[in-house]
């Protein structure tokens, strides 16, 4: 169960969705998001900034994996295309979903 309400951000997702590519991934989308909504995805990262019991904690993947997932959500909007070798938010280089806009 997350910690941290993340409906503020997912009520976004249809309109991010619509000014996506026909194609993208979800790095892509993601940083898309967080340019958007900046205040919205720091008070995400804010909540995961401390994990109790992990002493590295990782927001960032953390958080990444829930605004990823949640995607599948609106299968009117887009369709899972597959994985992609894609650059994540600190430019590393990894797989991740490609998704195609209907």
């Amino acid at each position: 169960m997350p910690i941290h309400d993340f409906d503020p951000l997912f009520s976004h997702y249809p309109e991010i969705i619509s000014e996506m590519s026909p194609v993208f991934s979800s790095h892509e989308f993601i940083l898309f998001l967080a340019r958007r909504y900046q205040s919205l995805y720091i008070d995400a990262l804010f909540a995961y900034r401390q994990r109790t019991g992990n002493p590295h904690p990782t927001p960032f993947k953390v958080v990444h994996g829930i605004l990823a997932k949640h995607r599948r959500a609106f299968p009117s909007l887009v369709t899972y295309d597959g994985e992609m070798i894609s650059h994540d938010i600190f430019l590393q280089s990894n797989a991740c979903a490609q998704w195609r806009r209907l």
